[in-house]
């Protein structure tokens, strides 16, 4: 019966959108839409999974070489575009760790994305600006960095014990992948964010994609 169920929410998707409202415990209500067999989760104005993000992680993803990868910190889960991404890459035969800070997000991947943890994929519920630092050095190869609070990046985004955190466990030749907005520039330490990761050894590369997003790849020189 919940099969027959599923496959006629599916085809009435065709016809019109259908959405589920969750109240999440920190990103507000958010919704889950059904649209012409699709799903998306959307925050009041923003899309937070699938939909336009999973063309901007896709786009960037490409220049991290997530191929040679063994283990990508996926900082931000919400509906699992990210790791349904870098499942579809080529290549990629990583493990994964995803850190996301609402537990209410984490219920609505599994059970509307099927976004479950397994032998490959490792889901902590905690706050990314504490968990990072607790994560032993040298200990990733690629760092996806994707925190918005709807259309807002979180303060500790702007603390240099952050980055420092990030670069220590980065593998020498590691990538990271930070989505951010073209609107809001990122100021680390109250100075611009590209002078200070280049301070810590990073290399940066600034890629603008889908008019409002502002990806930056940084790379560990090995």
């Amino acid at each position: 019966m919940k099969q027959l169920l599923t496959s006629l929410r599916q085809l009435v998707s065709y016809a019109m959108p259908l959405t589920r409202r969750v109240k999440t415990v920190h990103s507000g209500t958010v919704e889950v839409t059904l649209y012409q067999g699709q799903k998306t989760l959307d925050t009041a104005n923003a899309n937070y999974s699938y939909g336009s993000l999973e063309r901007v992680l896709r786009y960037g993803i490409r220049f991290t070489q997530p191929e040679t990868a063994r283990h990508v910190l996926a900082l931000g889960l919400g509906g699992g575009s990210v790791v349904q991404v870098l499942r579809k890459t080529p290549g990629f035969r990583g493990a994964i760790t995803a850190v996301e800070l609402d537990p209410v997000i984490i219920t609505i991947a599994e059970e509307e994305f099927g976004i479950r943890a397994d032998e490959t994929l490792r889901i902590v519920c905690a706050d990314a600006f504490e968990w990072v630092p607790t994560a032993p050095d040298q200990s990733v190869d690629l760092i996806v960095i994707d925190l918005f609070l709807d259309l807002f990046l979180p303060a500790g985004l702007g603390s240099g014990s952050f980055w420092e955190h990030i670069s220590r466990i980065l593998q020498p030749g590691g990538r990271v992948l930070f989505n951010s907005l073209t609107a809001d520039p990122v100021f680390i330490n109250l100075e611009s964010a590209t002078e200070f990761w280049e301070r810590l050894g990073l290399e940066v590369k600034e890629v603008e994609v889908e008019l409002l997003n502002l990806l930056y790849i940084l790379h560990k020189v090995a």
